[in-house]
């Protein structure tokens, strides 16, 4: 078989396979409609059906601080070619999970040839993080796709400058990009940008001039002049916000001690590193670690200078990371560490790789590539999985939520009706979002906002404070005389009651 055809077969499997595993759950509309996806699409309803354009986006969970409204713009995209179905738009995450894969192979081709192209998109496929990012709407899991973009930036200006040519155009990209990922997820786009910027000044120095570095800050500008003008237009609200937040020590406090976070924030990463790659093994994924160091410590010398480049970048990034969030005196959360399975990722890509060109010998690659695919995915258990009942899940599975909404419009046979519901997230923003879009494209109707006869109260679980659940019904006694009482999919419970 030629070498371009096999190359292109390997490929094409390991695309399948990303994609097979990617897109599962939205084929079967298992994946999460929860309050912040129906906060999102009732904003992108607003932008896409009523052209009402924001300065600004989701909330960042600081108080008075916002992101920026290119989430909201993205998702445009897909709801105008979806007409508003969140399973299109779950689709659309899905094939930027599988454009991660290809990226990867990009990437990996340009920094280091064909099979390090491979051993990048190999991890990205089968990583049970990576995949986890592509199979759900939510605005910090397309960063991966970005930071390697990123990563290709960078070797665009590396490369650029080998050959004389203008690094003005990949540095405004890059500030954009940048800019783009601090708008998705503010805690890691912040410590990336500032793990980048650390790599430009200490590896790529060289290769800049003051026009250039000009063109990288007008790319940040302009990702962020929806907020700026946010800001002109409200006296700063935002700036006095975050002022706040860091007089009341949102970075550190006379009561946290670094000393005894470091363990913690390490362990943090760790326990990320082993999820990624080792299947959640720690013996795997301290097996790992040693290799990679022992592999540096031998082999680094003979590994090309643009290899060695982006392992210097890749330490930079995750050092950056590890005294970012050592001094962050908050809880850390999955998604601020988002993107760093790529750093991951690429690292051991890179000594693999060059494990392979020392010894000669292509087929250790695959070998460990194997060992490794079958520790993450197993897939044995994944084909019994298959035979196996479709997983009902919870109230945040989106066609139990198409199911409740279903049962009430059949239940109430066309007739006017008003709905309330008590879920542990306070707002009913999904409800409110598929009611307003499946509701009327299904059923021709809308709830009403006007007194009606019909009333119907959807109850979810809440596990974790059930007395929430009862107090909230017991204010609601006089709403009306339940009917009737049904337990649809997720467990949702929907009482039919008619109004005195």
């Amino acid at each position: 078989m030629p070498r371009k055809l096999l190359i292109f077969f390997i490929l094409l499997t390991i695309l399948a396979i990303g994609s097979w595993l990617r897109l599962g759950g939205i084929i079967s509309n298992s994946f999460a409609f929860t309050y912040d996806v129906g906060r999102d699409m009732l904003a992108v309803q607003d932008i896409v059906v009523n052209h009402k354009i924001s300065l600004i986006g989701q909330t960042t969970g600081i108080e008075g601080i916002f992101y920026g409204p290119w989430w909201y713009f993205i998702l445009s995209v897909p709801f105008f070619i979806s007409s508003g179905n969140p399973q299109g738009i779950a689709f659309f995450m899905g094939a930027i999970g599988i454009s991660t894969i290809l990226l990867g192979y990009i990437v990996g081709r340009k920094i280091g040839g064909v099979f390090l192209g491979i051993i990048v998109a190999t991890f990205i496929s089968f990583s049970p993080v990576m995949v986890s990012t592509s199979s759900q709407i939510w605005n910090p899991n397309p960063i991966p796709f970005f930071v390697l973009l990123v990563f290709l930036m960078l070797y665009m200006i590396s490369f650029g400058a080998k050959h004389k040519t203008s690094n003005a155009k990949y540095l405004l990209f890059l500030g954009f990009l940048l800019a783009i990922i601090i708008d998705m997820e503010i805690i890691f786009g912040i410590l990336f940008f500032l793990g980048i910027c650390i790599s430009l000044v200490f590896i790529f120095r060289k290769n800049l001039r003051i026009k250039e570095i000009l063109f990288f800050v007008l790319g940040i500008l302009f990702v962020f002049s929806p907020r700026i003008i946010f800001e002109i237009r409200h006296d700063f609200l935002m700036t006095k916000a975050l002022v706040i937040v860091f007089n009341n020590g949102f970075m550190s406090a006379k009561n946290f001690s670094i000393f005894d976070a470091l363990p913690d924030r390490l362990g943090s990463l760790l326990s990320l590193w082993n999820v990624t790659l080792s299947g959640d093994n720690r013996v795997v994924g301290f097996i790992l670690i040693m290799f990679i160091f022992l592999s540096l410590i031998v082999f680094y010398k003979k590994i090309e200078n643009i290899q060695k480049q982006f392992i210097k970048i890749i330490l930079i990034v995750i050092a950056t990371f590890l005294i970012g969030i050592t001094f962050f005196n908050q809880a850390i959360w999955s998604h601020y560490l988002v993107g760093v399975p790529v750093f991951y990722i690429l690292l051991i890509s890179l000594v693999i790789n060059q494990i392979r060109i020392v010894l000669r010998k292509s087929w250790i690659i695959f070998f460990i590539l194997f060992v490794l695919f079958w520790i993450n995915l197993n897939p044995m258990q994944v084909l019994s999985n298959i035979s196996k009942p479709l997983w009902e899940g919870n109230s945040a599975v989106y066609r139990n939520q198409v199911a409740v909404v279903d049962y009430v419009y059949n239940d109430a046979e066309g007739k006017d009706f008003k709905y309330i519901v008590y879920t542990p997230a306070v707002h009913d923003y999904p409800y409110r979002y598929l009611f307003s879009w499946y509701g009327k494209k299904k059923y021709g109707y809308v709830p009403v906002q006007k007194n009606t006869e019909l009333l119907y109260v959807i109850l979810e679980h809440d596990y974790d404070l059930p007395f929430r659940l009862k107090d909230w019904l017991r204010d609601r006694e006089g709403d009306g005389i339940v009917q009737k009482e049904k337990v649809v999919k997720g467990g949702v419970i929907v009482q039919t009651r008619t109004l005195k």
